[in-house]
């Protein structure tokens, strides 16, 4: 088996179990035995658990930076920029949902040091989200409002549609791409998202 293809092998099966146990609890044994493999064989690529769970985290999010530069190439609008990035967010619930399911229930399975990362990756994307929110704004695309707080607002949206396919037992185990909650997971969040961009108002 290729370097890469082991590498991978072991992360899906340490977000599961991550998942499911939180950090602390989660044990080597545990995953090494999930993914097919001897505990040695974990330890061969990775150092400790905690050197594991940083490398899993980190290529999630590298994963899931790629998927929505990938669809930010696009020309759009600002509004089509921001159902892009929602649509990246469904997919990775979709494809990695155990790793996804982690990284929202940060108060629960990560360990402080991870929680911290993943507030500063989630004020990076806030960022982001604002400077596309202005710049409709500046364009007469979207009436003036307070960047931020929309950014807030729009990110929120997103969880919340996602929310019933991370917490589903087929996400905990990594199996939730086959699970009636991630059916039209992503017509649901463009739905959703239009009632964002138009509101509730007649």
């Amino acid at each position: 088996m290729r370097e890469k293809t082991k590498s991978a092998q072991i992360f899906e099966a340490a977000a599961g179990v991550f998942a499911e146990k939180g950090f602390h609890a989660a044990t080597v044994e545990e995953i090494a035995s999930r993914a097919g493999i001897g505990k040695g064989t974990v330890y061969e690529y990775f150092p400790s658990k905690e050197a594991l769970f940083r490398a899993m985290l980190k290529a999630g999010m590298q994963s899931y930076l790629a998927a929505v530069r990938e669809r930010l190439k696009r020309p759009a609008s600002a509004r089509g920029a921001l159902e892009q990035i929602a649509l990246a967010h469904a997919c990775f619930v979709r494809e990695k949902g155990a790793l996804a399911r982690l990284i929202a229930d940060e108060q629960g399975c990560l360990a402080p040091w991870a929680r911290e990362w993943v507030f500063r990756m989630r004020e990076r994307k806030l960022e982001a989200i604002a400077k596309l929110i202005a710049r409709g704004a500046e364009q007469g695309e979207f009436r003036p409002v307070n960047p931020r707080l929309a950014a807030e607002v729009f990110l929120g949206v997103v969880g919340a549609i996602c929310l019933p396919a991370l917490f589903t037992r087929e996400c905990a185990s990594g199996r939730g791409s086959g699970s009636p909650a991630h059916a039209g997971l992503e017509s649901r969040m463009l739905e959703g998202l239009k009632i964002f961009f138009h509101g509730l108002t007649k």
